[in-house]
């Protein structure tokens, strides 16, 4: 949407003609489209933040199960202690109420924990809409899961949630199945069907008349998915070699998509990167692997400016992450300047030689008359009106915007050398050449403004990297 911003002199005697004459239906000509159109100012169509999109509906939140329907009666687990024989034979709310003072860590001291109540205790984790209640049950988690860890026996693994597990407890949340695989060359090895097929309906539930279709959330759960995500990043740190390549594959892509939430837009999160860093070291066929979970991020929006989002989500204090914000950057900006993705180099010099050549054709003015042709295209028609191409060139000026975030994730992400100089020096050349030259600044257009105060940015942090990386000048003898 855009913003008009008027002020009017004649604002105060306007509302007096108004007043006294309360039958006039004929505004005053200086409030007339023309004269507003001249003095309007657009200062939002560069907006701060990504659009996002809606990936948790709330109203099918509760379709697997709930707090009050999770019920560890009837999870088939036959107890082996006398406290765990307490637990088992209590009501369902005292159930909770005994694993998460103590008594569950007691039982399972010199022992490991049955794998049915970490299950029901990873899923009450996701589902209790009590703040203190899932905070307890994260930390019994915890608790458990690094005293199995530290355990002598070395038949004892930690249990560690499937990725079956995982899926079901977002899909109970409210985010559809297809949002967590969004992909379709990307799926599990187990479908929605499943999921809903393995969750148990107690008779307890049928008879009392329970229903778990209730949304279970007003508003989106955020003390749960973290808890969720920290426990998950704790499993991925204790046992690197939990899941397999393929499954630490889906987990990156099921993040990422939804990160992409409306209402987490201006949350930081944390705990996703620190996940999302665990995942990526554990890869283990990493040449392989870098280069296809690049193109499928990229694909999981159609919007530029969240692509840049999970560009930025992604932890760059790791080689990896480095690697995978670079390789990712460069895909993204192939893919909207139309050409050749899939032939992105891996080698540092190779891509700062392809990133000269992408910035070239950056320019604000090319991408709109690039934008007009297709919009001609569609219409089968040359005629173009001049509201129409305002919108387009605030189009164009905003993918330029993400465009330079996207070169400048590339360029600074590496660790140049004195040999490195000349790419960047043909940056700044082609920057203030083919993009800044480019841009020519009007007071009521301000997204213009905005693209070239990023420009002047980015170029001043290159010209500090030239001088950084300036030869070492060897004194003549």
């Amino acid at each position: 949407m855009e913003e008009q911003v008027f002020c009017s002199p004649f604002r105060e005697e306007e509302e007096l003609n108004w007043d006294q004459n309360p039958d006039l239906l004929i505004p005053n000509p200086i409030y007339s489209n023309p004269f507003i159109k001249k003095f309007s100012i657009i200062v939002d169509s560069i907006p701060d933040y990504h659009p996002g999109e809606e990936i948790f509906h709330l109203l099918n939140s509760g379709k697997l199960f709930s707090q009050y329907t999770l019920d560890l009666r009837n999870s088939g687990f036959t107890p082996q202690n006398a406290v765990e024989n307490l637990i088992i034979s209590s009501e369902k709310t005292q159930q909770i109420f005994l694993t998460t003072q103590g008594f569950l860590s007691s039982a399972c001291h010199y022992k490991q924990c049955p794998v049915p109540i970490l299950k029901w205790l990873f899923q009450m984790m996701s589902v209790h809409t009590d703040f203190i209640a899932s905070i307890q049950i994260l930390n019994t988690l915890m608790e458990i899961t690094v005293r199995n860890d530290s355990t002598s026996n070395p038949s004892f693994r930690p249990w560690i949630p499937s990725l079956s597990d995982i899926a079901r407890v977002f899909v109970n949340m409210g985010v559809g199945f297809k949002s967590l695989f969004a992909l379709q060359n990307l799926q599990p090895d187990f479908s929605e069907e499943d999921i809903f097929s393995e969750i148990q309906m107690t008779s307890e539930k049928e008879s009392s008349g329970e229903s778990s279709a209730e949304p279970i959330f007003t508003c989106l759960p955020e003390n749960n998915i973290f808890n969720v995500v920290k426990f998950l990043g704790l499993c991925t740190a204790i046992y690197p070699e939990g899941y397999k390549d393929q499954e630490i594959f889906l987990l990156l892509i099921l993040l990422f998509k939804m990160s992409l939430e409306k209402q987490l837009k201006q949350i930081p999160l944390v705990d996703f990167q620190s996940l999302l860093l665990n995942l990526l070291k554990n890869i283990r066929d990493w040449k392989a692997k870098m280069p296809e979970l690049c193109l499928a991020i990229s694909k999981l929006s159609s919007h530029h400016h969240n692509l840049l989002w999970l560009v930025q989500l992604i932890p760059n204090w790791i080689a990896r992450g480095r690697q995978v914000r670079q390789h990712l950057s460069l895909v993204i900006i192939s893919k909207y300047l139309g050409t050749k993705h899939e032939e992105i180099p891996n080698a540092s010099d190779l891509q700062m030689s392809l990133l000269c050549q992408y910035l070239v054709k950056m320019k604000p003015s090319n991408l709109l008359k690039k934008m007009i042709a297709e919009r001609r295209a569609e219409q089968q028609d040359d005629l173009i009106e001049d509201t129409l191409h305002i919108k387009l060139e605030q189009q164009a000026y905003y993918l330029t915007y993400v465009l330079l975030h996207l070169v400048n994730e590339v360029s600074c992400s590496h660790a140049f050398s004195s040999q490195q100089r000349k790419y960047l020096l043909q940056l700044c050349g082609s920057l203030e050449k083919h993009i800044k030259c480019d841009i020519r600044e009007d007071a009521r257009l301000f997204y213009r403004t905005k693209v070239k105060d990023l420009v002047a940015r980015i170029y001043g942090k290159w010209q500090d990297l030239i001088q950084n990386s300036r030869p070492i000048q060897v004194p003549f003898l």
